[in-house]
C-alpha cells in the first residue's frame, strides 16, 4: 500500500519537475514584448523583435536575482535567439557597479535592458 502512495507522489514530483523546466514562448509580432518567466534561471524578462535581425532584452528585476545572474541569462539569451556568437549585445540600462549594494543598499534597481544585434553568417 505504501509502495503505490509514493509511486504516485514520484510520479506527480516528476510531471512538476517536466513542466516547470520550461519557458513560455514570447510574442513573435514585431515590436510587441510579452513578459515571460524562465524557470531554469528563476527570472522574468521581455523580447521585443525591432526588426528582422534586431531585439530589445529586458530582465525585469526584483530581490532575489543578483546581477551576475541577470547578465549571464542575457548572454545564453543572446546565443538561443542568434543561433551563434555572431552578435552584437548593447546593455544600455541597470548596469551596476562592484560595490554597488555597500554605496546604496536601498536604492530600487531598474531592469536591464540591452539591445540585441543578430549577424548572419
Amino acid at each position: 500500500m505504501n509502495n503505490i502512495k509514493y509511486l504516485h507522489v514520484a510520479t506527480a514530483l516528476s510531471i512538476f519537475f517536466l513542466v516547470g523546466c520550461q519557458t513560455t514562448p514570447n510574442a513573435t509580432i514585431m515590436g510587441e514584448a510579452k513578459s515571460t518567466w524562465d524557470f531554469d534561471h528563476k527570472l522574468q524578462y521581455k523580447k521585443t523583435q525591432l526588426d528582422d535581425t534586431n531585439y530589445k532584452l529586458e530582465v525585469i528585476t526584483n530581490s532575489k536575482v543578483n546581477f551576475e545572474r541577470m547578465s549571464g541569462f542575457l548572454l545564453r539569451r543572446s546565443y538561443l535567439i542568434c543561433g551563434g556568437y555572431d552578435y552584437s549585445l548593447i546593455v544600455t540600462k541597470g548596469v551596476e557597479s562592484f560595490d554597488f549594494k555597500r554605496q546604496s543598499p536601498n536604492l530600487i534597481r531598474s531592469n536591464l535592458v540591452a539591445k540585441l544585434e543578430c549577424f548572419s553568417s
